[in-house]
């Protein structure tokens, strides 16, 4: 049998070379998913031309910020604005549009979305991407993401210790709280009961905390508060022991109160407790948020509440000390399957 010719033997030790490399990349490829998802994610970074400090609300796939009208596919179920970008959740993932067709950014099975109120930082529990349990079950960790850089700047899994202990997640979760709960101006808070409550995770990297009371954190409405009745239709915070009546929200500058379940607008003075009406068309009125510290926005319905609105709904802008409401854009109908969905996160004022 005549012996191969050197090119041939070049020729087969190649051929093996490009095998074993394939065998390799193979055995990557198969590798434990539950290691491979923990990989940090990054928010797109975009230059959208709308004012990230207008009114933004939702109605299906159309999302408006101020004039400028995104189409999202797929439609948001929960969003946040920023000066670079929209980011909004939907069909169990993250995904991202500064005006253009929306981009996928990680699959993260959660419900809501937090902006820091600076507008600085997106907030999130990612309860996909996390070490599993027996089960499968991830374990839902939070994650803050710098929108202007898109970078990651927090990822806090629970203790390893914690973790060694986090028994059935599914039973966890469904009988714990679970959440990202937001911002103050130094730290994000997140309920986690693997990690044994509520923790305070400061967004300069420093050690975590378990924290007995959380903080009053605002929101796209303003700052939760306990409301009193007062004669003559007035409304004040209620003090310390005091029973409450109602809840509300404090406005961004600290001088206007607002009533969560009111249906029609009406704003009180935070230090007198007298209330002054706007005109918003003798329609229900459901807050959607702030501006800036004397202007608030929402949605001034034909019909439905202050908890929902529905029928031929228009959004309107209020300024304190002013009677009259603005039209921001056109009217549009709100039907049994269609919802007002309003971004959550003050505007970013940057």
């Amino acid at each position: 049998m005549p012996r191969p010719s050197p090119r041939a033997l070049a020729v087969a030790a190649l051929v093996a070379l490009l095998g074993l490399g394939a065998l390799v990349a193979c055995h990557e490829d198969a590798s434990d998913p539950s290691v491979k998802s923990q990989a940090p994610f990054v928010l797109p970074v975009g230059s959208p031309t709308y004012d990230a400090r207008s009114p933004a609300w939702a109605v299906g796939p159309a999302l408006h910020v101020g004039d400028v009208v995104l189409e999202l596919d797929p439609a948001p179920t929960a969003f946040v604005v920023t000066r670079w970008g929209v980011h909004y959740l939907a069909e169990g993932s993250l995904w991202s549009s500064d005006g253009g067709a929306a981009r996928r950014v990680a699959q993260v099975d959660t419900t809501s979305l937090t902006l820091s109120p600076d507008g600085r930082h997106v907030g999130l529990m990612d309860a996909a991407r996390g070490p599993q349990d027996e089960s499968g079950t991830p374990l839902a960790v939070p994650v803050v993401l710098d929108a202007q850089t898109g970078e990651q700047v927090l990822r806090v899994p629970a203790p390893v210790a914690a973790q060694e202990d986090m028994g059935d997640l599914e039973d966890l979760y469904e009988d714990a709280e679970m959440g990202f709960l937001g911002f103050d101006a130094d730290a994000a808070y997140a309920a986690d009961p693997v990690a044994g409550g509520v923790r305070r995770l400061p967004l300069d990297g420093s050690e975590p905390t378990l924290v007995d009371r959380v903080p009053a954190l605002a929101g796209e409405r303003g700052t939760p508060v306990r409301l009193r009745e007062l004669p003559s239709d007035g409304m004040r915070v209620a003090g310390p022991g005091e029973q409450s009546t109602a809840e509300g929200w404090l406005s961004p500058g600290g001088d206007a109160l607002i009533e969560a379940e009111r249906n029609r607008g009406v704003w009180y003075d935070a230090t007198l407790g007298t209330p002054h009406p706007v005109e918003t068309g003798d329609r229900h009125f459901y807050l959607g948020g702030w501006v800036d510290d004397s202007t608030f926005y929402g949605a001034a319905s034909a019909r439905g509440s202050a908890l929902r609105p529905s029928g031929r709904t228009v959004v309107v802008t209020c300024t304190l000390g002013e009677r009259r409401c603005e039209r921001v854009g056109t009217e549009f109908g709100l039907s049994g399957r269609q919802s007002l969905l309003f971004g959550t996160g003050r505007p970013a004022l940057l």
